[in-house]
């Protein structure tokens, strides 16, 4: 018992000399290094420290540590009281974390992992609840000193983080110490030291850490941090990024920064670094060991280092350093343990390229490839995997083209963000000229003549890939100042991470003119060609563009041969397009939103927002106006129109990389294409064939012939058909009996063959891999027979099919494994009459996809080796499906079919931004208007009604005027001066681009060079402009271009500055203007305009906004008709104004008293905008038997006679639309009843308002209503006539003996007077 006691007290004190040889780790005057240095050190250098000294400092030591406690009771106190600076609690964090580990045997603990503090503190899995850990703080539940002090740590470094992360939501991002930069003036790092041993000075000292970290400079410390990153002299982090670094945001991403080392490598991953803590090591083993995935990444990274790099590892991609912080940044990934590591599943790599790209971000992805070198087996040392890069993907070039003959992947790319082009300008003595290649189409977009305001608007509106390229005149030297570049990149709009450099080409590159090479064709050749050499990649590529592989296409331009055929309305210019809701300002309703509906593709959205930033030529203007007019007013159906995204889809078939769904989605547009275009020619209506070839032709580049086009679509389509499966032929209704999956009833797990088949069947024709097919098909019948044998006890010479209709009632003795992708038994069979320790020679215990023999199953050599067959043949079968779709893809290409594909994406785009632009214009009761060319006689034009393209028709006030001068409009305040400059503009915009306007019928407009619109001003901080100096700018940019063609609209200028200068400003410039013989609408509050002696007084018009008033108790009252009418208006009624919104009447009443010096007249005039009734429209029904078809009494031609008879239009008018066609654009706003032809003699009748969603609802509830038959049928009545029409044709139906799929709505008669209900007997 003594020996043992004896023992006992040998270990519990040699435990306590370990404990406190941990507590000297920290103690600067015990160790005599710096807390940095002795918390590196092992515990067996802290014991010989230790020996060195005498015993009796343990006492000293201790009881210093105390005092460090009360130290740190003292700081949380006045974290309590928010006393301390985030750098201060930062300190206390380390501080604590130390300890805590100190008292961990000198391991880090996660204070926030319950099993890992309960571990650590009770030695069991129990509760760590701040319940549970005061009492083990204050001794009860354990047994040592040390479990005591950690719970107290731990709930004290719970509740300093608490308060740390509570502070940091109000503060922003939280914030960590730069060490290096504290540890170097010493004065934080000599107050911790008198923290440790002096308790009187803790007052002092906590109050001078306070002061000190209020003299910190004002930038955060995580721009501190990136500075000294990348501004180090032996940084090895690439500039580049410096930027895109400053503009983190997250914590947890700002947090990994500091465990960046610039020293170490480009990616600046240091693996030894601690979260929250900067990173320190200055050793490079790490970097240099070689054959590690790590070095691979930084020799990438050397390699392209304005790239991230993003490495295939198993079914993960994953990257380190710097990029692992932007796609935590960026992508909303996770850090890997805590460190600058991080990584995304290979099914979401595109996902995760795609918010990389749409930053502006390049990223080199490399994929894992076999090495037949590597040595394997057991004892042998396998090598590093080869990996290659496969592609450096870019907002010019979006989508990853790896592996996606298999994937379903249409949806994906429908999705993803578009590409970007890449953007070249030249300059010379004519204007810039203005080169857009986008390399996924090979297309080339050109515009000459252009001045900077427009340069600016294009690259503002579709920001480039990175970089912009510049090439200045050759009598032009240096790049300061170019006026189309933003001064500074800006986050909050641009998106965090988005740049753009400017890469300047010397003049020299541009070849010298020559005799038969344009202008255009020199500036196509040096853009393409940079673009093409900068894109080139250093690995093997087979792929590669040449430059006579872009196409030009038609583009906007100020050239000669353009203005001989009519006056264009050139590029918007920044101010114009912002006023008019085209540069996603959100405080100016977005035109585009109004003129689709907001089921219509965003493919669409982003045509017309481009047609509108770059208005197209006169007669492809024409042309979109004759489509449009076509569709708006025309009962004709269309074909189910598909947008692909054409760029990326050309892409995939370049690379031979498209799958089965993109041939389907390709098949759906020629089809459609082909279906148009014979509805044109069987209904007679050529003359809209001519207007869509020319919109073919300007957006394709391609010239257009519709036979030609219907030819090349058809051979393209015969093409593609006898490769697909059927079930991606456009009408398929039947399946591929031999196409479907292996099933072998309850015999077989269904699921084993769903995943092995699954992958590649449903793409291709059976007979297009045919030996494939057989194959796979004899394997499963082998491997069938051999499971029914081995493992239901089969008899070899019974039948399988008589056996098999008997497995369906038994239970299955099989499991399936899918993630080894075998199936076993899971006991051994009872027929086999065997116990587990004496199993058949046949019969043994299977291996996992790791080799580890499955103790818990067992299997059959018979069935092992059938399984083994089966799935071979199921991935030649892959192999050889992915094979046939890649030469499918090379056959396109090669044999010339890529122009119709290209031609019949555009032809779909423009008929469904056309169709749908026309559905919603009739919705919204726009209308075209003429144009034509200016003459000196004839004004610029006459709007008729027109209403801001933002308010719906029955709310708005609109105006009618002739557009004959400039207009000097004066009006109160909030009368809509504004608001009608901005709808006449839009209005002008949108007829001289083809397109419909909120405007009254019979409008005309004049063709104009130029659209210019300045309203009210703001300052430009980033750009060190004042609102007036940003206003004085762009007046300067409209005396510049604008003429006798142009119409401008200037709103409030001069209001930036002194009345007086205002007032003179705004005379001269209107003065100029006028005497330009300028168009448009000057509005102004500065009165005193009216006296100023102008030049050209006749041709400036006097304009009003008018206003009633009348007497009221309380004083007069103003209501504002927001009509334009002639005269002008000196009271500007700004203190009613100033009353409705809400301004005290003290105030007001001031004001009143400042302004008895002003003699201001009133002028009221009083508009009635007058309404229209409706009529009622007289029904009559009838039938004659000589009206029956011959398809039978109750045919769907029957039942049309009996709409048209009952809502009175002549037969022959009601509109036919096949299954799966869109309704005609010209029912859409306006009510309509309608008839479905349902399967087995079925029908259905509805009204509605909108007959194109109401079919989509219809159709989309399952394969009977999908394939369904509609007769449509205009109601002028409106929604109640429409209801009683639908009423007693579903009524008349019913009586005639037709099988309804519904009669609820027939039982009452409804109208706009009365409700009649039916009895039953009438159904």
């Amino acid at each position: 018992m003594n020996a043992f006691s004896m023992h006992h007290q040998s270990l519990l004190l040699l435990y306590f000399i370990i404990i406190i040889s941990f507590y000297c780790l920290k103690m600067n005057r015990v160790v005599g290094f710096t807390a940095r240095a002795t918390r590196r050190r092992s515990a067996k250098t802290a014991m010989t420290l230790l020996s060195r000294r005498h015993y009796s400092t343990l006492a000293t030591v201790h009881a210093e540590w105390k005092q460090s406690q009360r130290h740190n009771s003292f700081l949380l106190a006045s974290v309590n009281n928010d006393e301390l600076n985030e750098e201060s609690q930062q300190d206390l964090v380390e501080r604590l974390e130390q300890q805590i580990a100190q008292c961990n045997f000198d391991q880090p603990l996660n204070v926030n992992s319950p099993k890992q503090v309960s571990m650590a503190i009770f030695g069991t899995l129990q509760s760590t609840s701040k319940l549970e850990l005061t009492k083990a703080s204050q001794g009860e539940g354990v047994e040592y000193q040390r479990q005591q002090e950690l719970a107290k740590l731990v709930l004290e470094l719970r509740s300093l983080s608490s308060k740390v992360k509570q502070k940091s939501k109000v503060n922003g991002s939280a914030r960590f110490i730069e060490e290096e930069q504290v540890d170097t003036n010493g004065k934080v790092a000599d107050m911790v030291n008198k923290f440790t041993t002096n308790d009187g000075d803790n007052g002092k000292a906590s109050e001078t850490i306070a002061t000190t970290a209020t003299q910190q400079t004002s930038i955060s410390s995580h721009e501190q941090n990136v500075d000294s990153l990348f501004d180090a002299k032996s940084s090895k982090l690439d500039p580049y990024w410096k930027e895109a670094f400053t503009q983190v945001t997250k914590p947890s991403a700002q947090n990994l920064v500091f465990q960046l080392n610039a020293q170490l490598c480009p990616t600046g991953f240091d693996p030894s670094a601690s979260p929250h803590v900067r990173s320190t090591s200055t050793s490079t083993s790490e970097v240099r060991k070689k054959g590690t995935l790590l070095h691979f990444i930084r020799q990438q990274k050397m390699k392209y280092r304005d790239c991230i790099i993003l490495t295939r590892v198993g079914e993960f991609y994953e990257t380190y350093g710097m990029d692992a912080i932007l796609l935590v940044e960026h992508c909303g990934l996770n850090a890997m343990g805590g460190k600058a590591k991080a990584g995304c599943p290979v099914r979401n790599v595109q996902a995760t390229l795609d918010c990389l790209t749409s930053r502006g971000f390049r990223v080199a992805v490399y994929e894992e490839v076999a090495d037949t070198d590597s040595s394997s087996g057991p004892g042998q040392k396998g090598r590093i995997k080869n990996r290659m890069l496969t592609q450096i993907v870019s907002p010019a070039s979006p989508t990853y083209l790896y592996d996606l003959v298999l994937k379903e992947n249409v949806d994906a790319l429908v999705s993803s963000p578009a590409s970007r082009p890449y953007v070249g300008i030249l300059h010379s003595a004519a204007g810039y000229t203005l080169v857009q290649v986008n390399t996924e189409e090979q297309t080339v977009r050109i515009s000459e003549r252009l001045t900077a305001e427009a340069v600016a608007c294009n690259l503002a509106a579709y920001p480039p890939a990175d970089p912009l390229i510049y090439v200045p005149s050759s009598t032009k030297s240096g790049t300061t100042a170019l006026p189309f570049l933003p001064s500074k990149s800006d986050a909050a709009s641009d998106g965090s991470g988005s740049r753009l450099r400017l890469k300047v080409l010397p003049a020299s590159l541009v070849e010298e003119p020559a005799a038969g090479i344009s202008d255009i064709e020199r500036a196509r050749r040096t853009i393409v060609g940079f673009v093409l050499k900068m894109t080139e990649q250093k690995e093997d590529n087979e792929h590669v563009a040449k430059l006579d592989d872009f196409v030009l296409v038609a583009s906007s331009s100020t050239s000669d041969d353009v203005i001989n055929t009519g006056t264009q309305v050139n590029p918007l210019y920044v101010e114009t397009a912002t006023q008019l809701g085209l540069m996603n300002d959100k405080t100016i309703p977005p035109l585009v939103s109004y003129l689709l509906p907001d089921s219509s593709p965003a493919a669409t959205r982003r045509f017309l927002r481009r047609w509108l930033l770059t208005p197209p030529p006169p007669n492809v203007a024409e042309s979109m106006s004759t489509v449009v007019k076509f569709l708006k007013d025309s009962g004709t159906a269309l074909p189910p129109l598909t947008v692909p995204p054409i760029g990326k889809v050309l892409t995939l078939l370049r690379a031979g990389q498209a799958s089965a769904q993109v041939f389907s989605e390709l098949l759906s547009a020629m089809d459609a294409t082909i279906a148009f275009l014979d509805t044109l020619q069987n209904d007679g209506h050529e003359n809209v064939i001519s207007p869509l070839m020319i919109l073919l032709e300007y957006e394709s580049g391609i010239a257009a012939n519709a036979v030609s086009l219907r030819a090349r679509c058809v051979e393209a389509v015969i093409v593609i058909e006898a490769v697909i499966s059927p079930m991606h032929h456009v009408g398929n209704t039947f399946d591929d009996d031999d196409d479907d999956i292996s099933d072998f009833g309850n015999l077989i797990p269904r699921a084993f063959f769903e995943r092995n088949e699954a992958r590649w069947r449903g793409r291709v024709q059976s007979a297009a891999a045919e030996e494939s097919y057989a194959t796979v098909q004899k394997a499963a019948d082998d491997l069938a027979k051999a499971v029914a044998v081995d493992f239901w006890g089969l008899d070899e010479s019974a039948s399988m099919q008589d056996f098999l209709k008997g497995t369906d009632q038994l239970k299955s003795p099989i499991v399936q494994d899918l993630f080894d992708n075998i199936f076993s038994l899971k006991t051994i069979p009872s027929w086999l009459d065997a116990s587990i320790d004496e199993l058949p020679p046949t019969y043994f215990h299977p291996r996992d996809r790791n080799g580890k023999q499955m103790r818990n199953r067992y299997t059959s050599t018979n069935v092992q080796t059938a399984l083994s067959e089966y799935a071979s043949a199921c991935d030649q079968a892959c192999l050889e499906v992915t094979s046939v779709l890649t030469k499918l893809s090379q056959t396109l290409c090669e044999s010339g079919h890529l122009p119709a594909i290209v031609q019949a994406a555009h032809a779909n785009l423009i008929l469904s931004t056309a169709a749908n632009h026309a559905a919603n214009a009739n919705v919204l009761g726009w209308a075209s208007a003429a144009t034509y060319e200016s003459k000196p006689t004839r004004s610029a034009g006459h709007l008729n009604d027109v209403w801001p393209y933002w308010m719906d028709q029955s709310e708005a006030v609109s105006n009618s005027f002739h557009l004959n001068g400039l207009f000097l409009l004066t009006a109160p305040n909030m009368s809509g001066k504004s608001t009608l400059m901005r709808s006449t503009a839009a209005a002008a915009l949108l007829v001289n681009c083809g397109l419909c306007a909120p405007l009254g019928q019979g409008s005309t407009i004049q063709r104009f060079d130029n659209i210019f619109v300045r309203g009210a001003s703001a300052d430009v901080p980033t750009e060190g402009k004042s609102a007036f100096g940003a206003e004085m700018g762009d007046i300067a940019a409209l005396l510049r271009s604008c003429g006798n063609k142009s119409l401008v609209f200037v709103d409030e200028l001069g209001r930036g500055t002194s009345p007086r200068d205002g007032t003179c400003l705004a005379g001269a410039v209107l003065e100029a203007m006028a005497q330009a013989g300028m168009n448009g609408i000057f509005a102004t509050h500065l009165h005193d305009i009216l006296d100023l002696p102008l030049q050209g007084r006749g041709l400036i018009r006097m304009k009003r906004m008018t206003f009633e008033s009348s007497n009221g108790d309380t004083g007069p009252n103003y209501v504002w008709t927001y009509k334009m009418d002639d005269g002008f208006c000196k009271n500007s009624l700004a203190l009613v104004t100033a009353a409705k919104f809400g301004l005290p009447d003290s105030v007001l009443e001031r004001a009143k008293f400042f302004g008895t010096s002003l003699n201001e007249s009133d002028d009221v005039s009083v508009v009635v905008d007058p309404t229209e009734g409706l009529d009622d429209t007289s029904l009559s029904a009838g039938e004659t038997s000589s009206n029956k078809d011959s398809k039978g009494e109750h045919s769907l031609q029957r039942a049309t006679y009996f709409a048209e008879q009952i809502s009175g239009i002549e037969p022959g008018r009601s509109i036919r639309i096949p299954p799966h066609w869109t309704c005609p654009p010209a029912l859409e706003g306006c009510s309509c009843v309608y008839i479905l032809e349902l399967d087995n003699n079925r029908f259905y009748v509805g009204e509605t308002d909108s007959l194109r969603q109401r079919l989509l609802q219809h159709r989309s509830k399952g394969e009977e209503w999908k394939s369904c038959t509609a007769v449509a049928i205009g109601i002028s009545g409106g929604k109640s006539q429409a209801r009683l029409v639908e009423s007693l044709l579903i009524r008349k139906l019913a009586q005639a003996g037709f099988i309804m799929e519904s009669t609820s709505d027939g039982r009452v008669v409804r109208s706009s007077r009365r409700s009649i209900a039916l009895p039953d007997q009438h159904f």
